[in-house]
């Protein structure tokens, strides 16, 4: 069994809770893990979920499966390489998660890597931006729970969470610093001109609206015609000024957000996500 060294997130209790985005951090009620535990899972999965509840981990928040019921909330969880980074998906109850979290910082993260002390500079332009930049993926896990999930050509996942437009705009003028030169020639998969490896990602609005960075990058430069946003129910393309527009009105809801501005943009099935 893996050795236990787990890192505690920032997390909030009911009834404190902010509404659930894709990707949050979830920790569920012992009635949610019987209905978990209830699924039909192989041996080895059994064996994961028994680990994750005595461990007191978290799931994550995943985008809403067609299939399942609402307000149910959909979760996954990518396991480690000690069960072959296998990804489980179940659904609870709303009232079944106990606690809600974030992934850790970038900040946080860097200080345990190796690559932390090189990219120093660039780390510092980071914590200036007025974007929390939180890192989820293989770095972000294993830092959380002292399990090896990094291998080499692991990426860094960013999750970059911009109050507004500017704050967005800046973010993607530092996460832009990375780009390698001739990545094009790479076919996208060239390590980061600061740090040894690539850096991935994606910008994050504040009602949970996420565009690849690197997407919205090309669609700032014209080199694309529209992006693909993504939230916990939709997925959606957007053009520039509707993406300004989204950008520029936080206090709106993501459905209905999206829907006022996308009236031409076309709604993508769950299969292309």
């Amino acid at each position: 069994m893996p050795p236990l060294s787990i890192r505690a997130p920032d997390r909030c209790a009911a009834p404190h809770m902010p509404a659930l985005q894709r990707n949050s951090l979830v920790w569920l009620t012992p009635e949610a893990w019987r209905t978990v535990h209830k699924q039909v899972w192989d041996a080895s999965a059994q064996e994961l979920l028994r680990h994750w509840q005595a461990c007191h981990l978290p799931w994550v928040v995943a985008r809403h499966r067609p299939e399942v019921a609402q307000p149910a909330v959909c979760l996954g969880l990518p396991a480690p390489q000690h069960w072959d980074r296998r990804r489980l998906a179940a659904s609870v109850a709303a009232d079944g998660i106990a606690l809600q979290g974030q992934f850790p910082s970038l900040h946080d993260v860097a200080q345990s890597c190796p690559w932390g002390v090189g990219a120093a500079a660039w780390l510092a332009q980071g914590q200036e931006l007025k974007a929390q930049v939180r890192v989820y993926g293989s770095y972000g896990w294993q830092f959380l729970t002292g399990m090896p999930y990094v291998r080499a050509g692991s990426d860094l996942d960013l999750s970059v969470h911009a109050p507004d437009l500017h704050a967005a705009l800046q973010a993607l003028d530092w996460l832009a610093q990375t780009l390698p030169v001739g990545e094009a020639d790479s076919g996208g998969r060239a390590p980061s001109a600061r740090l040894p490896l690539r850096v991935d990602g994606e910008i994050v609005f504040p009602q949970g609206q996420a565009l690849a960075w690197r997407e919205l990058q090309q669609l700032r430069l014209g080199q694309v015609a529209q992006a693909l946003v993504k939230d916990r129910y939709s997925l959606r393309l957007l053009d520039w000024p509707a993406l300004m527009t989204l950008a520029q009105a936080p206090n709106a809801s993501p459905s209905s957000a999206l829907g006022a501005l996308t009236a031409s943009a076309p709604a993508l099935s769950a299969a292309s996500a």
